[in-house]
């Protein structure tokens, strides 16, 4: 009882302060583990005995309605106002402390970054940095009060304003506001625009352009047009609009953003129009943006994705996992390109801009129907699978549907079906609670998720995965090396970012993985098509005994041991995985003897 007491208190703090649901994980190893030994029948009666359940289910309604009520922080009401430009704030320690939707896409930054993270030429942050500082700590000198500052962003030299001036909000920190002249295109404006008018696509993006400020010789040179198409395109525009010179098109085409629909999934104060998901994947210092691209299921449900690499190159199907890294290191991406592969990352129901699935459906048959709706809208037959951390589930329904369109797969820390508690019991702190959590005591797991993704919010992206893999200095290490934190932060916009997280469908695809026994189906693609999983020896959920039973109970799987290397194997090591990768495809085209 003493113990029920104490983790029922701890509980409750980690609801008010989701950053302390780590003091949880102690209590609850001596409480619950021990059960998972025990059938399900008395599992649940433990639960139930314990008086916890129904603290764990109030919890968790009172942590979605603070999710989605929260009041505005000083910073996010003056962000509030700012729907077309990207704007951002900069507290007294150099930080951007609030981005809106637009700052997220148009400049690669969010919450919680630094200045170094904005997709702008080195000196410039330097300046925006000096200027700031000079505002929020008064240097000597530094007596203004708003400031405007020319920049040029990255990769593409585009010269940008930001108009910087000092906030000092009552009862909270000063701050510096940001807001600059990049202007952004919610979901569904372009559509909006299109049809409100009668414009061509090729009119509409140039209409678009105009509103950001390019000049027509760069619309020209990124359409591959000349100039005088660009101004009969224009001329074109404005006899449809009846618009009487640029200005008044660009200030209608602005206006026009401001019909653009909204996405009803944004995590907010309830009184806030709700902003659409992003439709580019943000990049960074050295990541190129790259466009969500979208086809639409019978049942109406949107399933985004992205692609990179050769764009008539071989095809490969990337899972990221359900973390969503479905960016790679900027210096991967560039290989793929070189290596003449086309890499497709599905974006699975609930994660980023994909429709989320109904209540109580069948969500590993409905991601593999979404593939292979995916394969035909792109006309492609088949593909080898490179599959990350927990979704060899889903590589293996594909193939038990449609066996021809998997012809092999690379698996990077996949994780295979457990089948006994130890296995659970051996893995690192976070991964035992959470997976564990999953398979012997459901009941709670939204709790635990919502707190969870509550606590990623509040201590930063990175910082959470410190503390997540802990005991993997390869995956801790993978937080502070540029090139790789820029892949994980960008692709993970799709399960967190500003205004938005993935909780119930990570919870859906957590349970999926761990209730289900998918032993036959991982069987039957391991006997027809070649299969190997790159394990690392600093693996939280596949510890070394974990790796021996896994030999032992799939030998139609080639395991191989990777030395410094944790669950971000294959960030962590992309050239050995892109090797195994095209070995695979090397057997999969090499010609047979009857050939």
């Amino acid at each position: 009882m003493e113990l029920r007491a104490e983790l029922l208190g701890k509980l409750y703090g980690a609801a008010l302060e989701p950053e302390r649901l780590d003091d949880v994980l102690e209590d609850w190893d001596a409480l619950v583990v021990p059960q998972w030994h025990l059938p399900s029948r008395s599992r649940r009666a433990m639960l139930e005995g314990s008086g916890l359940l129904p603290h764990m289910q109030q919890l968790n309604r009172m942590l979605n309605h603070v999710r989605r009520a929260a009041p505005l922080s000083a910073e996010e009401a003056e962000l509030k106002q700012f729907r077309r430009s990207a704007a951002f704030t900069i507290n007294g320690a150099l930080k951007i402390s609030a981005a809106n939707e637009a700052a997220v896409e148009m400049l690669g930054v969010g919450a919680r970054q630094g200045l170094h993270d904005l997709t702008l030429r080195a000196d410039d942050r330097a300046v925006l940095a000096r200027v700031a500082d000079g505002m929020l700590n008064k240097r000597p000198g530094a007596t203004e009060q708003s400031r405007l500052v020319r920049a040029r962003r990255v990769p593409d030299d585009h010269l940008i304003l930001l108009q910087m001036r000092l906030v000092t909000p009552e009862k909270q920190p000063k701050f510096v506001l940001v807001v600059t002249t990049e202007m952004y295109w919610p979901e569904g404006s372009e559509a909006t625009l299109r049809d409100a008018f009668g414009l061509t696509q090729a009119e509409t993006e140039v209409l678009m352009a105009l509103t950001q400020s390019r000049t027509l010789s760069d619309i020209a040179a990124a359409r591959g047009r000349s100039v005088d198409t660009i101004r009969t395109q224009i001329k074109a525009i404005q006899t449809k609009t009846e618009a009487r010179g640029q200005n008044e098109l660009v200030k209608l085409a602005m206006t026009t953003m401001d019909f653009a629909p909204s996405d009803p999934d944004r995590i907010g104060p309830a009184s806030d129009a709700p902003a659409a998901a992003p439709r580019v994947s943000r990049g960074g210092q050295e990541l190129l943006p790259l466009p969500y691209r979208s086809l639409t299921r019978p049942d109406g449900r949107r399933v985004d994705y992205l692609e990179f690499g050769a764009t008539d190159g071989r095809p490969v199907m990337y899972l990221s996992s359900n973390l969503g890294l479905c960016r790679w290191p900027a210096d991967a991406e560039r290989m793929a390109m070189q290596m003449g592969l086309r890499v497709i990352a599905p974006i699975r129901p609930g994660f980023g801009g994909s429709t989320p699935l109904r209540r109580g459906q069948d969500r590993v048959g409905a991601v593999a129907a979404d593939m292979i709706a995916l394969l035909d809208h792109l006309r492609i037959a088949s593909v080898p699978l490179l599959v990350l951390d927990e979704d060899m589930i889903f590589a293996a329904r594909l193939h038990h549907i449609a066996p021809r369109r998997v012809t092999a797969v690379l698996g990077c820390s996949a994780l295979l079906p457990l089948t006994r508690p130890e296995q659970y019991e051996r893995m690192g702190r976070w991964h035992r609670f959470i997976l564990g959590t999953a398979r012997y005591t459901p009941q709670v797991l939204p709790f635990m998720i919502t707190t969870g993704f509550a606590m990623a919010r509040r201590m930063g992206k990175a910082e959470f995965v410190q503390l997540v893999y802990a005991g993997s200095k390869a995956d801790c290490d993978a937080t502070i090396t540029p090139r790789i934190q820029e892949a994980l932060d960008s692709g993970s916009d799709i399960v967190l970012r500003e205004g938005f997280d993935a909780a119930k469908a990570y919870a859906a695809e957590v349970t999926a993985m761990h209730r289900n026994d998918w032993n036959d189906e991982l069987a039957e693609m391991s006997a027809n098509v070649p299969m190997i999983n790159l394990i690392g020896t600093e693996d939280q959920a596949i510890p070394p005994a974990t790796l021996a039973e896994f030999r032992e109970a799939h030998p139609g799987i080639k395991f191989e041991s990777v030395a410094d290397a944790g669950s971000f194997l294959f960030f962590q090591k992309w050239p050995l995985a892109l090797e195994h990768l095209e070995a695979l495809m090397r057997v999969e085209n090499a010609p047979t003897a009857s050939e």
